[in-house]
């Protein structure tokens, strides 16, 4: 997995690059996606942080983008709403499988006795 960051009106300091790497670790490392790059851009504006973050896998690009204005805080609000959307897509992976035959027609006989009664 690639990881670009870059800071725009400001310098990255060893510290930031730390806890982005750690905190974008610890998104990815329980998904069984296959995540090819994460592209985080920090831009400051007076006293504004915006941190734009761009997660691309297999088939899927992720993008979030808040504003705040602390830095951190801005930072982990993109990497939540992140997460949010590779737990929705890892749910509807998983969810996907086909149910037995036995267990379709139980609920079929169930519903069908439901309405006869």
């Amino acid at each position: 997995m690639n990881l670009n960051l870059t800071g725009r009106q400001f310098d990255i300091t060893p510290s930031i690059r730390e806890y982005v790497e750690a905190r974008i670790a610890s998104i990815t490392e329980d998904k069984s996606l296959k995540i090819s790059s994460v592209n985080v851009v920090m831009e400051r504006e007076k006293e504004r942080y915006e941190t734009n973050i761009v997660l691309n896998c297999k088939y899927h690009v992720f993008e979030s983008t808040v504003e705040d204005f602390d830095l951190y805080k801005s930072f982990d609000a993109a990497a939540d709403k992140i997460d949010v959307q590779l737990t929705r897509l890892r749910e509807k992976i998983r969810n996907h499988q086909a149910e037995p035959i036995r267990e379709a027609e139980e609920k079929v006989e169930a519903k069908a006795a439901a309405k006869a009664e």
